[in-house]
């Protein structure tokens, strides 16, 4: 896009007599005609301070389109249907499944987005921004406020048996802010090959009436054809995302096939009160499987209502470098890493997870600090556990419906289990190793085949093994 390509201001496109009461924020005047029509003349259109009643606006290929950070408000005009999506690219059949042909070239940056949930109330379907067959859009410093259904959707057409791709999308430096946890998600993506998430904030999102894939970025593919990969989400904020079932991130690879869905980073992130952190809903892998590689450093943890990051059916996931805690008060809390799962009664069991350099501090698991329900792999290294009220490390001893759960090729070495004080050895009941039974901690016997312990330093005031219980790791 030239820098030299002539500025459009929207003002000039609006008429006069509206232009006081669009500055001073009172305006009910619908501005979407003038709007467009700023937007149909120009490459480059400005949009100064002041709120901007709209319906929907279309955007188009090679285009910018900026205004004065979040003074410059495009506000819903009422909650019609009219308003259903505030910013687009391609609608309904719009496009082509062909990449080649996609919008792309597209900027938006330095404003606000008001989808009023606060005075409309949650609407599915209703986003601020939708994108659909689009490629090198980039979206900086836009505030994502009161979304009633999702604050921006990359998906595959809004028709269900549409088929288009999205490539090459950039989101920075934003806010989603759903004000009254009374929406869907964030950020919900569909369909996007190449996707950076960079240095944005997630808070105050979700609804209690909904289930799964609520919360702040929603990976769900629809179809074997939908493609997501590549994904890297760095420097973000998930804050009170803590409704039931809601999580900072959701990864689902029900559509896998033919290399469409891999490759996911999650790296220097921050999860605040979440219900979950990093969900995960899975379908059952073996190791032939096609590796996922969901891999998560250097992110902090903080006072999750349940799990903080669930590894289910994934195939290769590591965590690495992470902190995950509860301060004094905060709950019962959960598991901080949940391994495998089961779902409509079929096991689905983490496929080599690698569990490395993490801390973890005062959690108050429901299995374990980490909790295995199901791992064929596992390596478990080189952590720190300290004031654990329960199991550092707890495997389930439990039949699964399916009779396929399994936990074997296990190696768990390196690792420091400690109290931070000796005066809280009657308070805390840690120990290092256990088994459980439908989550409760039980005087198990389990021997795991081809797998190792060794090289812990189990420090005085926790057991090695939970009392009762007997686990033992027979080497190859």
């Amino acid at each position: 896009m030239s820098s030299s390509s002539q500025v459009v201001n929207v003002l000039d496109f609006i008429p006069k007599p509206e232009h006081d009461a669009i500055r001073k924020g009172h305006s009910t005047y619908d501005c979407t005609r003038n709007i467009q029509s700023a937007i149909d003349a120009g490459s480059r259109v400005y949009v100064p301070a002041g709120v901007y009643p709209v319906t929907q606006l279309n955007l188009k290929s090679n285009f910018e389109m900026y205004g004065d950070g979040e003074s410059t408000e495009l506000k819903a005009l009422d909650q019609s249907l009219a308003c259903e999506f505030m910013v687009v690219t391609y609608v309904k059949d719009g496009g082509t499944s062909n990449p080649s042909e996609n919008m792309r070239n597209i900027h938006l940056h330095d404003f606000k987005l008001n989808g009023r949930v606060d005075e409309f109330g949650y609407s599915q379907y209703y986003y601020l921004l939708a994108v659909n067959a689009t490629s090198d859009l980039t979206v900086e410093r836009v505030l994502f406020r009161g979304f009633r259904g999702d604050g921006m959707y990359v998906g595959s057409g809004t028709l269900r048996t549409t088929e288009r791709h999205n490539q090459r999308i950039v989101v920075r430096g934003c806010t989603f802010d759903g004000v009254a946890k009374d929406n869907r998600n964030g950020l919900s993506i569909i369909d996007c090959d190449h996707l950076i998430v960079d240095d944005c904030v997630f808070k105050n999102i979700g609804n209690a009436q909904l289930s799964h894939s609520v919360g702040g970025i929603d990976f769900e593919p629809d179809h074997d054809w939908s493609i997501y990969r590549d994904i890297l989400i760095i420097r973000c904020k998930f804050i009170d995302i803590s409704s039931t079932n809601t999580a900072g991130i959701t990864f689902f690879n029900g559509h896998q096939k033919d290399g469409n869905i891999h490759n996911w980073v999650v790296a220097d992130c921050q999860f605040e009160n979440c219900y979950w952190g990093i969900d995960t809903s899975a379908k059952a892998k073996t190791l032939d499987s096609s590796p996922d590689y969901l891999t998560v450093l250097n992110c902090r943890f903080t006072n999750s209502v349940r799990w903080d990051i669930s590894v289910g059916g994934l195939s290769v996931a590591q965590v690495s470098g992470c902190i995950f805690e509860r301060a004094p008060g905060s709950g019962p809390g959960g598991d901080a890493i949940r391994l495998g799962a089961i779902a409509s009664k079929t096991s689905r069991n983490a496929i080599k997870p690698v569990i490395t350099g993490n801390q973890f501090s005062g959690i108050r698991p429901q299995m374990g600090a980490i909790g295995v329900l199901g791992t064929v792999g596992l390596v478990c290294a080189g952590n720190v556990f300290v004031d654990i009220y329960g199991s550092c490390i707890s495997f389930s001893e439990d039949e699964s419906p399916d009779g396929e759960r399994k936990i074997d090729q296990v190696v768990i070495s390196g690792n420091i289990a400690r109290l931070s004080s000796t005066s809280l050895t009657k308070v805390v009941p840690m120990s290092f190793l256990s088994t459980s039974n439908q989550m409760r901690t039980t005087r198990g016997n389990l021997a795991f085949n081809q797998s190792f312990e060794y090289s812990n330093d189990v420090q005085s005031g926790v057991n090695r093994v939970a009392d009762g219980a007997m686990i033992r790791f027979v080497g190859s």
